[in-house]
């Protein structure tokens, strides 16, 4: 927060260190321990202030943050539970072990961003993008990732437990390991993925492309879309269908 207010003052050219003081003062003294409301008494816009800044922790549960601009920030174990965050701006932001259970993501942008062990369950990434991400281990269940653009990103042992991830970009995704039971694929684009070792149990694969996918070790059980013909070329490519 401090940080915050130094760089206002900066821009502001004209303010004194008497001015820099009472700012302070105003939000080590307010009667709240809420962030986003210090923002506020500190004179500071919540929709720019946040980019590259070190917000490690903080908690912005419930908070509306649509639009806001947080990339490059460290948001590690951040608490953004609930929070609205539509169109909002993570390109090359640190996610680690953040918490954004239930959010609104609706085409927010995580260019390059890291989400290792991010709580993302039941959150909406609706036309989101999400190129070249970082979501190891990530918990994705329940996840509304309709037409979301994944392309590139790691999602090694994450969980997609029920997401739905129809008319999504997943091309050249990493999935080895991952488990994606009971997840509806339906017309998304798997072209180039790695689904090495993944749990793919009663996923819905109907018009889902699924050229040049590795399945090695792979574990298919009652799928929807899945052609015999498919289903022998996948068993020759190392697939396992236990139905």
């Amino acid at each position: 927060m401090i940080e915050l207010i130094q760089r206002r003052i900066g821009r502001v050219g004209s303010e004194s260190s008497e001015e820099l003081v009472r700012i302070l003062n105003r939000v080590v003294f307010a009667d709240t321990d809420d962030f986003l409301e210090l923002t506020r008494l500190a004179g500071l816009s919540p929709l720019e202030s946040y980019a590259g800044q070190n917000l490690v922790g903080v908690v912005l549960d419930k908070s509306d943050l649509a639009n806001a601009d947080l990339s490059h920030a460290l948001l590690i174990r951040a608490s953004l539970i609930g929070a609205e965050l539509s169109s909002a701006n993570f390109t090359g932001t640190d996610l680690t072990n953040a918490c954004l259970r239930s959010a609104s993501l609706i085409s927010a942008t995580f260019l390059g961003a890291d989400l290792t062990h991010a709580d993302l369950t039941g959150v909406n990434l609706t036309n989101a993008r999400l190129v070249n991400s970082i979501l190891k281990m990530a918990d994705l269940s329940d996840a509304n990732c309709f037409c979301a653009e994944l392309r590139y990103s790691d999602l090694t042992g994450a969980a997609l437990c029920r997401a739905r991830l129809q008319e999504s970009n997943l091309a050249s995704c990493n999935f080895r390991r991952a488990n994606l039971s009971n997840a509806d694929l339906q017309g998304a684009n798997l072209f180039g993925a790695d689904l090495s070792g993944a749990f793919l149990y009663r996923v819905n694969f109907s018009d889902t492309s699924m050229d040049g996918v590795t399945v090695t070790g792979s574990r298919f059980s009652n799928n929807r879309g899945i052609s015999r013909d498919l289903r022998r070329k996948l068993i020759q490519r190392g697939a396992t269908f236990e139905d």
